[in-house]
């Protein structure tokens, strides 16, 4: 079973508590690196740390890299 990196960062949207997603298939983008997602951010994201996500935003993460 994989479990969420130190390394691994999402784009949240703090105020609607959603992460950003792609179009295609709804999957949660999970970036290799800060920078990587930091190119990405627009508006009121955050560029954070899967592992510094709330219980919920996790689970789903967990989730879905183990589908």
């Amino acid at each position: 079973m994989k479990k969420l990196l130190n390394t691994d960062y999402v784009l949240w949207d703090k105020a609607n508590d959603t992460l950003i997603k792609f179009g295609s298939n709804n999957d949660v983008v999970i970036f290799g690196s800060k920078f990587e997602a930091e190119m990405d951010c627009y508006g009121n994201e955050y560029v954070t740390k899967c592992i510094d996500l709330p219980n919920h935003h996790q689970e789903k993460l967990i989730k879905q890299i183990n589908f």
